[in-house]
């Protein structure tokens, strides 16, 4: 249509509906802006809800690390406190060893039961064999009562059978802690045999020495058996302690 037949009104009436037209489109633009916008916000806000989640994962990552750690350290100190334990019990299988070692044993190695042993009769018998135990045990319990005396302050020089009552009793005592199987034999005559051995030994020894002199009746009689171990013969035990 030509514009140029087109009268004052009808041009008035286009310009009105371009007029319409362009306020549409450009509410629809705000429209649009505004939703652009909206979404804009909606993907910030959803960008740090995403950081923040990572956030708490990488945190959640780090508290699982150090709980494993935990669990870690707790099974190593578990595998060490089971080492301690063992080195313990070791150690008390070790210190209990001279009560095992001296028991009597079956041919198969187990422990039986031990019964009491009383002083052999007669002369010439052996303190170990009568003890009815093997030289290296004998010669721990050996050294146990030797050192016994010393401590127990009885005198070397004297007869054994002049012996202080109440030294002889703590002898005795301290003998059976150390060894519990020194228990079997009756009224500690083990003990005591032992004991005055090694005290004539030392006599014997001063004298050669020239450390003390012999008395004029020395009263060291007694029941003298074979050499046993290096040492002087058995003895009879006294029934004290």
């Amino acid at each position: 249509m030509s514009t140029k037949n087109l009268t004052k009104k009808q041009l008035e009436s286009i310009i009105d509906d371009l007029r319409r037209e362009v306020e549409g489109l450009t509410l629809e633009r705000t429209t649009i802006q505004s939703e652009l916008q909206a979404t804009q916000a909606s993907n910030q806000e959803q960008a740090g809800a995403l950081t923040t989640l990572c956030a708490e994962l990488e945190a959640a990552q780090q508290q699982a690390a150090l709980a494993q750690q935990a669990v870690a350290d707790a099974q190593a100190q578990a595998v060490a406190a089971e080492q301690a334990r063992a080195a313990l019990a070791m150690q008390l299988n070790v210190a209990s060893a001279p009560a095992a070692h001296s028991g009597a044993r079956a041919g198969d190695g187990a422990p039986t039961a031990l019964v009491d042993i009383p002083r052999p009769q007669g002369t010439g018998w052996s303190i170990r064999e009568a003890m009815e135990m093997d030289a290296p045990d004998y010669a721990e319990v050996q050294r146990t009562i030797r050192s016994l005396v010393i401590r127990s302050q009885l005198d070397w020089t004297e007869d054994f059978r002049r012996q202080d009552a109440d030294k002889l009793s703590t002898l005795f005592r301290a003998a059976r802690k150390a060894h519990p199987v020194l228990r079997r034999y009756v009224n500690n005559w083990a003990t005591a045999a032992i004991a005055r051995q090694y005290m004539q030994n030392k006599r014997k020894h001063a004298y050669k020495q020239g450390y003390i002199k012999k008395r004029s009746n020395p009263a060291d009689g007694g029941h003298h058996g074979r050499r046993d171990d290096a040492d002087g013969g058995a003895a009879a035990a006294p029934t004290c302690g």
